[in-house]
């Protein structure tokens, strides 16, 4: 596609356009994040939950199994095993756990073998197919025969990189295939394959299942700003910075809110925003990249939380792990798809929310370690 030089400054249009893209999505009142506001509309916006510290996953781990009188111990290189009596309980590696099987571990590996794990159980998934990075032709053959918006992503490689959601026109296909495939290279030194599918419309939830238990549901969401008919939009970004801020586990990703960043989001840092005008500032909902996060395991129906169970257990020898759903309504699961299922997903997140009830996955997994020894 290019000398180096074209391709990155065409990678950085697919990041600049997937930005402007979900800025765009959010102003529109009927958005799914946008209505998702309305029912928590108790909530103040303006003052995320604080947290002074925070234990990593791992911390959050060794504390919960320390509760449970189980025993840590050092193997190798990062390596622990859990102990009860002197038994081997389980153990961790890393982010895996031994509640992964190793064939589990290897099907995440793979986007394209995960979706295919998930429709061998007939559960519901958006249509996809995945190409080598120089495909970019059958790609866009592909792209044509889908109806809708497109999502383009790695087909492997660490959850939430270059990815481009809502993609209708084939001329924003290119920047997002390399931005694809640039985000990734810089994190693994690699091209990984370049995968589309059909994007279904919805709200992202991130629900973290341990056995048949859905433990957390956490709707992601964009750091917004609601204006007040006096300040800035750039007052009201620092603002909004600052107090996400507070919230010491997010505070490690804090979003660019910078004039020249806000501009692609189509704001003008110095425009008084007009009292209850809405704007998203981080231009993505991923909490990893400056978004936020709500819990509501409490709202999330009967249906949904069988959907999420069932999406783990469709990977053989998982039973914990993150579950990503993209859901029409929290009540039901009338339209919803597995996104995605992650065995290495962050339990600080659920522990740390920006607004809503926190919760440990943590205890239901040494609890889990505990039941699997002794059966």
């Amino acid at each position: 596609m290019g000398s180096e030089m074209d391709t990155t400054s065409l990678s950085d249009t697919g990041r600049r356009l997937e930005r402007a893209r979900h800025a765009e999505r959010f102003r529109t009142a009927t958005a799914p994040a946008r209505r998702l506001l309305e029912k928590y509309s108790t909530i103040d916006w303006n003052a995320p939950q604080e947290f002074p510290t925070f234990r990593t996953h791992n911390r959050l781990l060794l504390d919960a199994a320390r509760k449970n009188k189980v025993i840590k111990r050092e193997v190798y290189n990062g390596y622990r095993t859990f102990t009860q009596n002197g038994a081997v309980i389980g153990g961790f590696h890393q982010l895996t756990t031994s509640l992964t099987s190793d064939l589990a571990k290897s099907a995440m590996a793979s986007r394209p073998l995960v979706k295919a794990h998930l429709e061998a159980m007939g559960l519901p998934t958006p249509v996809g197919r995945t190409f080598a990075p120089e495909e970019t032709e059958a790609g866009a053959r592909f792209f044509r025969g889908l109806s809708g918006p497109v999502t383009v992503t790695p087909s492997v490689g660490p959850r939430g990189g270059g990815v481009s959601e809502g993609i209708e026109e084939e001329s924003a296909l290119y920047p997002a295939w390399e931005f694809a495939q640039t985000e990734h290279k810089l994190k693994t030194a690699h091209s990984p394959g370049i995968h589309l599918e059909q994007r279904e419309p919805g709200l992202d939830i991130r629900v973290y299942v341990v056995g048949e238990t859905v433990i957390s549901a956490l709707a992601q969401l964009p750091l917004f700003i609601v204006g007040d008919g006096s300040s800035t939009v750039g007052v009201l970004a620092g603002a909004a910075v600052d107090g996400r801020s507070r919230n010491s586990y997010l505070a490690q990703t804090p979003p660019d809110v910078s004039a020249e960043s806000l501009s692609e989001l189509g704001l003008d840092a110095g425009e008084v925003l007009a009292a209850g005008d809405i704007h998203d500032i981080s231009g993505t909902s991923d909490p990893a990249a400056g978004g936020m996060t709500l819990d509501v395991t409490a709202k999330l129906g009967r249906s949904l939380r069988q959907l999420a169970v069932d999406a783990l257990w469709a990977l053989p020898g998982l039973r914990a792990g993150g579950v990503d759903l993209r859901v029409a309504d929290l009540t039901h699961g009338a339209e919803a798809v597995v996104t995605d299922i992650n065995d290495a997903a962050d339990m600080a997140l659920h522990r740390y929310p920006a607004f809503g009830s926190w919760h440990a996955p943590a205890a239901h997994i040494i609890n889990q370690m505990l039941i699997a020894s002794k059966v």
